[in-house]
């Protein structure tokens, strides 16, 4: 088994794809989106001032909304783009890396795959299909954002997860903890999955007498407490990123009101509360101000929230990526908000006809696409009860990261919150292409493999 490989032609097809994309973001400079001129920013006020600070270095002291401008960004990306040398000129050695890795990651998933389930020449081909029809991973291979290099500290967790599960070793517990430090400094959105590592830090210590593995699981709260120490003396606010405070305004609560009144009507409540918010006295009032209200309508209407919730949830796994596709081809931008804006207010397919014949074909295609994708993820979830012990656990674990990232994105669902956990739900689709053997045959398939 262990000479299964990748056939030559499905890598060749993933290597050629790369690189007409970062020939394309290289040439046009399309590398840059919304939130990539903050990277950018921060890591140059880090190299010049030695302040994690995401906007221009201000003249004044910053006050009121200019503060959360030193927590919008977790330090690891940043970190990243001023080591890669990205903050000047074009990002090339930047984009190259998260190419590599992109390839790195995807051919690991293929590989894991080829060895496993010994897939044929047309299988081969719906994996590729499989990998192709996910836009969104080139498109942020070539981007100033933080979604690929996040990517490979997730996938680094799941295989050390995996690792451990199947061998014990508390040294492959350890690689998990370092990636979950890795993966809360590079995006905010993985600072709560600390406390389940330290969950099952002290689950495992206890079930398999690993004392180890209590301090190891231990070490990305504290690391959380130590960041949220230093941002506490940074802006008088105890907290570990205000972008908790500004998705919770400008999007749970925002998605209430426009629910209920219209799109005017989150307008002029969310300037309300922004205005009473720049009153308070100090940026820790402030903050708690915006929290209390967002969360006020959020708890005055539950259920409506949590359809928003569910509907977001759903986008993280089928949105086709058209704001990632536009800002990437450069074209206008869509009036009225995406998809998911545009589902809320019930005016999604009056948005799609308004879209060119040939981007709303592709859309439609892509969405088929990642409607097929979670339907064979499904189907590999279900395949692999009967493998490997170390492979039905490892289902869980797949399952408990693809289903961490839906319920913390919630409202903001859309392709590009995915990518990061995407080539796990990659791994279960291949597997509902093609299954490998189960723990019952496997006694008879190492008697073949002898004789």
């Amino acid at each position: 088994m262990g000479s299964i490989s990748v056939p030559r032609w499905v890598l060749g097809l993933l290597v050629v794809a790369h690189v007409i994309v970062f020939a394309w973001a290289v040439r046009t400079g399309n590398w840059s989106f919304p939130d990539s001129g903050r990277y950018i920013q921060a890591a140059k006020n880090l190299n010049e001032h030695g302040q994690l600070y995401a906007r221009l270095w201000p003249r004044e002291v910053p006050a009121g909304q200019k503060i959360q401008e030193f927590t919008i960004r977790t330090l690891g990306y940043p970190v990243v783009v001023l080591g890669l040398g990205a903050t000047v000129g074009r990002p090339v050695l930047l984009l190259l890396v998260q190419n590599i890795l992109s390839l790195l990651t995807i051919g690991g998933m293929l590989q894991w795959w080829a060895r496993w389930a010994r897939p044929k020449g047309k299988q081969w081909g719906w994996a590729v299909v499989c990998v192709l029809t996910f836009p969104a991973q080139l498109i942020y291979a070539n981007a100033v954002m933080s979604e690929i290099p996040l990517q490979a500290v997730v996938l680094m967790m799941l295989v050390a997860g995996l690792m451990y599960i199947r061998t014990r070793k508390a040294a492959y517990f350890a690689v998990v903890a370092l990636a979950g430090i890795l993966g809360l400094l590079l995006k905010p959105v993985f600072y709560p999955f600390a406390g389940i590592i330290a969950v099952a830090g002290i689950a495992f210590g206890w079930r398999y007498r690993q004392p180890i593995l209590v301090v190891v699981g231990l070490l990305p709260p504290l690391v959380v407490i130590g960041y949220m120490q230093w941002n506490q003396e940074r802006t008088g606010y105890f907290h570990f990123s205000s972008i908790a405070e500004i998705n919770m305004l400008h999007y749970n609560a925002a998605g209430v009101v426009r629910q209920l009144n219209g799109p005017q009507a989150e307008e002029a409540w969310v300037a309300g509360v922004l205005h009473d918010a720049q009153l308070q006295p100090d940026f820790a009032t402030r903050q708690r101000l915006i929290q209390q209200r967002a969360t006020a309508m959020v708890l005055a209407h539950p259920l409506l929230y949590a359809k928003q919730h569910v509907l977001g949830m759903l986008a993280l796994f089928l949105d086709p990526g058209r704001f990632d596709i536009s800002e990437f081809l450069g074209l206008p931008p869509l009036t009225g908000g995406g998809f998911l804006a545009q589902a809320r207010a019930g005016g999604l397919w009056t948005t799609m006809l308004r879209l060119p014949l040939g981007l709303m074909g592709g859309l439609g295609l892509l969405f088929l696409a990642n409607v097929a994708r979670v339907i064979l993820a499904a189907r590999g979830f279900w395949r692999l009860r009967h493998s490997q012990q170390w492979l039905r656990y490892g289902r869980w674990l797949v399952l408990v990261l693809l289903c961490y990232v839906a319920v913390l994105t919630g409202p903001l669902g859309a392709a590009r919150f995915l990518v990061p956990v995407w080539p796990l739900l990659l791994v279960l689709a291949l597997v509902g292409i093609k299954g490998g053997a189960t723990e019952e045959q496997l006694p008879t398939q190492a008697a073949d493999a002898s004789a």
